[in-house]
């Protein structure tokens, strides 16, 4: 590719990860795009889609933004060959969520005194640009081309020299073009500095970890206690359904209510109506299906069969795949083609809900080796060497001549392959596991190996061919689509419904009518994307309890008519959202505290014994348990536990303790062991907690930040009420 064509090509870039904005760099190539997205004639481009902290965000600008993500996120699924269509809600909550991100990141920057220079941003774009203006600049031998790179972006007039003498090519508006590109590019590298600048300024404040707080998880990381225990199992006591009153529940509520604080929530019920083939719909396309079957079946020879299939391929729509290692392809494509000569055709196949019918164009020679096996498997059971001594009897079975099939279907534990008479079909590298793969790519055609085993047991294979190829054919895929004239009908009845619910029709009873269901979330807060969509959390936030929404299209649910139903605002949970929760905290406190005479007459009994092993004389339900390792993060073979934990280490060694509570019961502990953290190891383990600390508190805090940042700033989003007109 010349150098021109890849300037052409140069792609729209994605900066900074989730956080740094979108800036497309559309490099000559950035007019005349069809607008993929239309939402009517009433919104006019100076309409403002929403407001951050006072900054007006206009359409004519979010609908540009969204534009070029989109065509740069197609050009990228045609790169990697990805056939799906775009979703148009998640390309726009993508562009939302960077503007919104990158007015808050810009004016705390100005608060911040964080700025970028002019000659940060030349040390970049001059002295090391990024790769993807390198590629675009780099010639078909792989050299970047620096002096032309560095005599464009400073002289862009010279852009004009470059450009063939062509009449139909308006040199000027080109060069007016490239300028408005190096500005994009420098905005760019301008947010991607100002970014990593606020990272490192909120993550070096993050970071700093006390080195008291250092030492205090170093001992708790690293002393430990080795300890016998007995322990009464809170969660076994039988309690009447009366034992926690609503009085104490209230009680309990009240003088906790610091605890219970909540966000402005909402609650809706929705109706949904998925987008899926209608009968009539199905009906056309097995009619189609039927249609090139008969067609194919009543020709006299291959011949005219071929003349059929690409009639069909023409008409219908099909493509062609050349695959240099045929185990590129699925397994059921790969059974389909396997035995096709060629130009013979093989159809209709049904794979993943899709109907197929194959055609194959070529078969030679290829880098790829596939394997066609058929194993029996003898599974591992209760005893590892009895299995092994099994799958030696039936080796020597199949060895002396016994029909393998015969046998698989016998005693091969494999069910699946085992109704095939072992048969695995062909496979290529990396589809089995090693163990096996290993023997079965090593084995000779026709041998039988084994036993060989695996995580899965024992394997005894025959290998009964083997191909090295390539190939190249042509399908024709036929999937159930939604016609428009269903989609038509599924938005008309959904509009109904949202007409119902507007004159005051009851959403459960016109659901019920209907023969659908109308669901309620759960309560959410305004940062949560209801079903995938923020424009259904914004319409939830921004109408009053019984609004009904215009039908959304959703990509995995069709079209959704959302009702509001409740409105919680920031403040305290009521006891009606938490009362369930209050009620099993103090449920496990009197269970507990049920426990309590118990416990105490076992250790007594138990010291009296002076060994905990007595504990099977006094209870039979009770023994005793052990850990090697207890640190005071509490981790027990019965649960975690850490006020066990804690008082465990105050406990002398070689003492039966008395009855001690924990989190999930009653404990009586013997302590065998105690061992302080390693003092050789103090200071090089403070330090690397620090460093892990500081770490994982550099990663976290801008993300934090950031998120933080966003709960508080005054953001006005009108999108829901926009796009709906």
């Amino acid at each position: 590719m010349g150098l021109m064509e890849r300037m052409r090509s140069l792609s729209p870039v994605l900066i900074g990860g989730v956080i740094v904005t979108f800036l497309i760099l559309m490099v000559l190539g950035d007019v005349d795009l069809p607008q993929i997205f239309n939402f009517g004639g009433s919104i006019r481009p100076t309409t403002v889609v929403g407001v951050v902290e006072g900054e007006e965000i206009l359409y004519k600008d979010f609908e540009e933004r969204v534009r070029k993500t989109a065509e740069q996120q197609r050009k990228q699924m045609q790169q990697q060959g990805i056939e799906q269509d775009i979703d148009e809600n998640l390309i726009r909550e993508q562009v939302w969520n960077q503007i919104v991100n990158e007015i808050l990141m810009r004016k705390e920057a100005e608060r911040a005194g964080v700025t970028v220079t002019a000659g940060e941003i030349a040390d970049v774009l001059l002295v090391d640009p990024p790769d993807y203006l390198k590629q675009a600049f780099t010639d078909s031998a792989g050299v970047f081309r620096r002096d032309r790179y560095i005599q464009l972006i400073t002289d862009p007039e010279s852009y004009a020299e470059l450009l063939p003498d062509d009449p139909s090519i308006d040199k000027e508006a080109e060069v007016a073009k490239w300028k408005r590109n190096i500005i994009e590019i420098e905005n760019s590298i301008l947010l991607q500095k100002m970014q990593q600048k606020l990272q490192n300024l909120v993550g070096t404040a993050a970071s700093i970890i006390s080195p008291t707080y250092a030492e205090r998880r170093y001992v708790a990381e690293n002393a430990y206690v080795a300890i016998d225990y007995v322990f009464l199992d809170a969660m076994k006591v039988s309690l009447p359904p009366n034992a926690v009153t609503d009085e104490e529940v209230r009680a309990y509520y009240e003088s906790h209510k610091q605890y219970y604080k909540t966000r402005a929530m909402r609650k809706i019920k929705y109706i949904n109506f998925p987008i899926v083939p209608s009968s009539n719909d199905s009906a056309r396309t097995r009619k189609l299906i039927e249609q090139i079957s008969a067609d194919l079946a009543a020709q006299p020879d291959s011949t005219h069969r071929d003349s059929v299939f690409s009639h069909y391929f023409a008409t219908v729509g099909g493509r062609t795949q050349k695959v240099s290692k045929i185990t590129e392809l699925e397994p059921a494509k790969q059974a389909a083609l396997a035995s096709l000569g060629l130009r013979q055709i093989v159809g209709p196949v049904t794979i993943n809900n899709k109907t197929y019918f194959f055609r194959l164009d070529y078969r030679g020679p290829g880098t790829d080796t596939t394997v066609r096996a058929s194993h029996i498997l003898i599974g591992f059971g209760t005893n590892k060497d009895s299995a092994r001594k099994v799958a030696e009897q039936v080796l020597a079975r199949v060895r002396g001549g016994e029909d393998f099939a015969k046998v698989a279907r016998e005693v091969s534990e494999d069910k699946g392959s085992a109704s095939r008479g072992g048969d695995l079909d062909y496979f290529g590298r990396g589809r089995m596991v090693k163990p096996f793969e290993d023997a079965a790519f090593s084995a000779a055609v026709g041998s039988i190996v084994g036993p060989v085993e695996s995580q899965f047991g024992y394997h005894i294979i025959k290998v009964t061919d083997k191909k090295t190829e390539s190939i190249e054919f042509s399908e024709i895929e036929i999937g159930y689509t939604v016609s428009p004239q269903t989609k038509k009908a599924l938005l008309r009845e959904a509009y109904s419904v949202m007409q119902q619910l507007e004159n005051g029709e009851n959403i459960d009873s016109l659901a019920k009518r209907l023969r659908k269901q109308a669901i309620e979330s759960v309560f959410f807060d305004n940062t949560q994307p209801f079903l995938g969509s923020m424009e259904i959390t914004q319409f939830a936030f921004g109408h009053k309890v019984g609004a009904v929404s215009r039908p959304f299209e959703l990509r995995f649910y069709g079209y959704t008519v959302v009702q509001v139903s409740d409105a919680r605002e920031k403040g305290i949970k009521p006891l009606e959202d938490v009362k369930d929760q209050i009620r099993d905290r103090l449920l496990m406190r009197k269970r507990i505290d049920a426990l309590k005479a118990r416990a105490e007459q076992l250790a007594t009994a138990l010291q009296r014994a002076g060994t905990l092993e007595a504990v099977t004389q006094i209870d039979s339900t009770l023994r005793v348990m052990s850990t090697a390792r207890l640190t005071e993060q509490g981790q027990l073979p019965t649960g975690v536990d850490v006020a066990l934990a804690v008082q465990a280490f105050k406990q002398p060694i070689g003492k039966i303790s008395p009855a001690l509570r924990g989190e999930m019961g009653y404990y009586v502990i013997a302590v065998r062991e105690k061992h302080d953290a390693d003092p050789k190891q103090r200071d090089a383990g403070i330090q690397a907690i620090i460093r892990r600390k500081a770490q994982d508190a550099m990663q976290n805090a801008f993300f934090t930040w950031l998120s933080n940042l966003r709960q508080h700033a005054d953001i006005e989003d009108y999108r829901a009420e926009i796009f709906s007109r």
